[in-house]
């Protein structure tokens, strides 16, 4: 699991960190009590009934979706557009009691400041056909914004719920794909998610850059947030801080300190500038 703030923005000779770069990935595991029902219930926040677990998920309270769609290759069955067929067929293709069904993505998106809501579905969308997709693997995608007042502030985000499996025209195969599981396959997508957000950035006329190199790799010295994870993001969700909750506000009050320290010494030097003028 890897956060960290790996946003530049420069102004001149100054440069601040703003944005945060997030990639997560976790395996979606029988032996641990999981399910990709429950897991699918949870991204698209709904209620989900699961054969295989015998019990409905109820995940419909959530208020943050703001997206959601079943992305699958051209040569796939089209009936796994549809979310029951999808998520029976997956747990149907696994027979072992201690399989992994499936694995989930979260990915953390640009803010109001920089993308509108199109823009980040765009930008989601075209990650997960190219990086997961193009390898065969259905995926269900969900996008979930933050609830603060000011809209500037919220940390928008993608869930991705991925197969396996690859499919072909019949379904999923019978052999998975060991390569999906690899370190050097991880980095790959890691990387790949910095640079498809820098080409959006850059197309849009944008100093901003993220990396998803650590800060001490990127010669940043401060402290990395750190996830929340489902028990503080509900608490959090619910008005009640966290120990994380409270550590990444402090980090973003820095951040928001920087910027201001920098927009004000670029203001001062405006007006000496006007002043030699006249």
């Amino acid at each position: 699991m890897i956060y960290n703030l790996g946003c530049i923005y420069t102004y001149g000779k100054e440069a601040i960190d703003l944005a945060i770069y997030g990639f997560n990935i976790a395996p979606i595991s029988r032996v641990r009590g999981e399910s990709v029902a429950k897991a699918a219930a949870y991204i698209l926040r709904a209620n989900i009934a699961d054969p295989y677990l015998g019990m409905t998920h109820y995940y419909a309270y959530g208020k943050d979706l703001l997206y959601s769609e079943i992305i699958i290759p051209d040569y796939a069955p089209r009936d796994f557009l549809d979310l029951t067929t999808l998520l029976s067929a997956i747990e149907n293709a696994e027979k072992r009691y201690d399989a992994r069904t499936g694995r989930t993505v979260r990915l953390t998106l640009p803010n109001d400041r920089e993308f509108s809501d199109k823009e980040r579905i765009d930008l989601a969308r075209s990650f997960v056909k190219d990086a997961f997709v193009s390898l065969g693997m259905c995926a269900i995608m969900a996008l979930h914004v933050g609830e603060n007042e000011n809209p500037a502030w919220n940390n928008p985000y993608a869930h991705v719920l991925l197969t396996d499996r690859p499919v072909d025209s019949d379904g999923f195969c019978a052999k998975k794909s060991r390569n999906w599981n690899t370190v050097e396959q991880l980095h790959k997508w890691r990387a790949a998610w910095a640079e498809t957000q820098n080409r959006a950035f850059e197309e849009k006329g944008l100093e901003v850059r993220v990396s998803h190199e650590s800060l001490e790799v990127q010669g940043i010295d401060r402290e990395p947030t750190v996830p929340l994870g489902r028990a503080a993001t509900a608490l959090e969700r619910k008005g009640i801080q966290t120990e994380a909750g409270n550590w990444n506000r402090k980090i973003v009050a820095q951040l928001k300190q920087k910027e201001e320290d920098v927009r004000l010494r670029r203001q001062k030097r405006r007006e000496r500038g006007h002043d030699r003028e006249r």
